[in-house]
């Protein structure tokens, strides 16, 4: 055969597209890509312009598809079944990269309770802005979270599951009105935070200035800590308002109930803003 510098053997056209000369001959085996040309040797021998046609398969298979089909579209009269078959793929890949990315948010926002369950002390309170943020609400809770209201959240979840696919743990919600009565047991249902690109949520947690504290231990101590948040608006001329959201920080890590952490969020405005 006669030397021809746009000729390279299987070892060259390998190493040139970074794929193993045992890949070559396999799929020179089956039928799916060939060499230009074969020497009497038994040699293979590729061209440069081969390599559009092999990255094309390299990059079909990393899309998932199976070299049967391959095959199979290089076979039909036209290019239109593996148009088509490309178009589903790329579906298929933008639909993965959404989950991917809501999993991502969802790692992020977990990776943000840890950090806050790890920096958080009991008791301690602080003013913090919080922007306007969408939420889902469960049907109606007593707060004994007894078989009812366990049987609410089990419904709770099960719509959550089907919104979001994958969704955080949901906390408790109560009204401010109700703490300051005393009555820290009073309230109103389960919440879960929306998203933004889901237009599916039931109210909205309005943006402002909320207090915000932690109790760490069992939920008995909550009614310690909401005494604490009174006290702390009383001496600051702040007045609570809206709902105080109660959420777990910890409860993939929990291993001791003593060691659970609930933040909590509750509206405030000056006195003087009224």
């Amino acid at each position: 055969m006669k030397n021809n510098k746009y000729l390279y053997t299987t070892g060259q056209f390998a190493k040139l597209n970074g794929v193993n000369k045992r890949t070559l001959h396999y799929y020179d085996e089956i039928g799916l890509f060939s060499p230009e040309l074969k020497g009497e040797n038994g040699y293979r021998y590729y061209t440069c312009f081969q390599t559009v046609q092999l990255e094309l398969i390299l990059t079909l298979r990393k899309m998932g598809l199976s070299i049967e089909e391959i095959i199979q579209c290089q076979r039909s009269p036209s290019g239109d079944s593996l148009a088509e078959l490309i178009a589903r793929k790329k579906h298929l890949i933008d639909r993965s990269i959404q989950e991917l990315l809501h999993t991502k948010n969802f790692l992020e926002q977990k990776s943000e309770k840890f950090a806050l369950g790890l920096a958080a002390e009991h008791g301690k309170i602080e003013m913090v802005a919080l922007p306007k943020q969408r939420i889902l609400l469960s049907g109606p809770i007593t707060g004994a979270y007894d078989d009812d209201d366990f049987a609410v959240a089990g419904n709770f979840s099960l719509r959550l599951k089907s919104v979001f696919g994958l969704y955080d743990n949901f906390g408790s919600r109560i009204l401010a009105e109700q703490i300051l009565i005393g009555n820290y047991h009073g309230y109103d249902c389960f919440f879960a935070y929306g998203r933004e690109d889901i237009d599916i949520y039931d109210t909205i947690r309005p943006a402002g200035m909320y207090l915000r504290t932690f109790c760490i231990g069992g939920w008995d101590r909550l009614k310690e800590v909401y005494r604490m948040i009174c006290s702390f608006a009383q001496e600051h001329r702040l007045e609570l308002f809206g709902y105080a959201y109660e959420e777990g920080l910890n409860e993939m890590s929990l291993k001791n109930r003593e060691d659970y952490i609930t933040m909590i969020a509750v509206g405030c405005k000056s006195k003087q803003e009224f």
